[in-house]
């Protein structure tokens, strides 16, 4: 009697409960899905796997990670160009500068920061995410490298900065 009772008071509460043919239990306007099925956006409540939560934090440290290398690539070319100049291999960020100056390389690079580390924090849980995530990283972490051996070697040139301003690729900020 008492559990009759309950019921009807769970009924009158949440609504009538209902078996779906997609694989869980609608209780009202809830639907919470079996164990061991997949929960999707018409199959009820998200219910992530431990494995889709471990890869969702690994992209979204890859993508603080892309995010402060772009940070100081930004930094470390600003520096250069205005100050002694460099040659910059991006011919977009040369193209960048040569339209708009300074200012236009900072909006295009916090652009490009902006939207491919959203891109990929909006898709951190599927697989391709995060391979495109490690794959950024590694190419920006190949570009750490580049600016650690171009501080060594500019630091040790005994090549005339003149020589090197007669190349296309020779950006230099004007005060």
């Amino acid at each position: 009697m008492a559990a009759k009772a309950a019921g009807a008071f769970i009924g009158r509460r949440l609504g009538p409960i209902n078996e779906p043919m997609a694989g869980g239990v609608e209780i009202g306007a809830v639907m919470i899905p079996r164990p061991g099925r997949a929960a999707g956006p018409d199959r009820g409540v998200s219910c992530q796997s431990p494995a889709a939560a471990a890869r969702a934090r690994r992209v979204t440290l890859l993508v603080l990670a892309m995010a402060m290398m772009g940070l100081t690539d930004l930094g470390l070319t600003l520096t250069y160009m205005s100050s002694v100049g460099m040659l910059e291999a991006n011919p977009i960020a040369r193209a960048m500068i040569e339209v708009g100056g300074a200012r236009q390389l900072v909006i295009y690079k916090l652009f490009t920061i902006a939207l491919s580390g959203g891109i990929l924090y909006i898709l951190r849980r599927h697989r391709a995410a995060e391979v495109c995530a490690w794959l950024s990283c590694a190419g920006l972490l190949l570009l750490s490298a580049h600016w650690a051996n171009y501080n060594a070697a500019l630091a040790s040139a005994s090549v005339d900065l003149g020589v090197l301003a007669t190349d296309a690729r020779w950006v230099h900020l004007a005060e």
